[in-house]
């Protein structure tokens, strides 16, 4: 998940979340890109309302999947190893998950698995024993934190970028409203 888009309404059923597991999921288990596969954000941009933005797997081809958010679409390849992002040569999420893991992440940026138990309150509802992510530096000297939880996806995105220049930083946080995810 890269860039949200605002868009008009959009009523994702919430399905409950998956059973916890003691296991460590696999990256594919985390971010469940099956077509037709859809998640609905509230985009808070530190203004007075937020906004609304939706992704939703638009196509897949095997190990190869789009998705789409607004007008932008991404590219993923589903490996055993994790998801990739082919066009950078970078990885949303990398097997092994284990805490300290690092790998490279999107926008010359370098990711960290920070947690495997993390804990996540959205407007969609709680959700345990998720993985986040801390992807940190780069080109635009951006944090992003995403909260991946098993069976759903993305249920929080945090995204902070300081300006040494005036010393202030903006914060966009993106919650998830509701979601449709179909078993494989």
């Amino acid at each position: 998940m890269a860039a949200f888009a605002v868009l008009g309404s959009f009523g994702c059923a919430a399905a409950p979340p998956p059973n916890a597991s003691s296991d460590v999921p696999a990256p594919r288990d985390l971010y469940p890109l099956v077509i037709g596969n859809a998640w609905s954000y509230e985009v808070d941009t530190g203004n007075a309302t937020t906004t609304l933005a939706i992704t939703r797997v638009q196509s897949a081809d095997g190990d190869n999947v789009e998705v789409r958010t607004g007008s932008s679409t991404i590219r993923y390849e589903v490996r055993a190893e994790g998801i990739r992002v082919p066009a950078e040569d970078v990885w949303l999420l990398r097997a092994p998950l284990r805490i300290g893991a690092t790998w490279s992440a999107r926008g010359g940026r370098t990711a960290t698995l920070v947690s495997l138990d993390a804990v996540a309150e959205t407007p969609a509802g709680s959700f345990r024993h998720c993985a986040e992510v801390l992807e940190q530096g780069g080109e635009l000297d951006l944090e992003v934190r995403t909260t991946y939880c098993p069976g759903v996806g993305p249920v929080v995105v945090t995204s902070t970028m300081r300006s040494d220049v005036s010393e202030r930083s903006l914060t966009v946080t993106a919650q998830l409203r509701g979601y449709e995810v179909s078993p494989r």
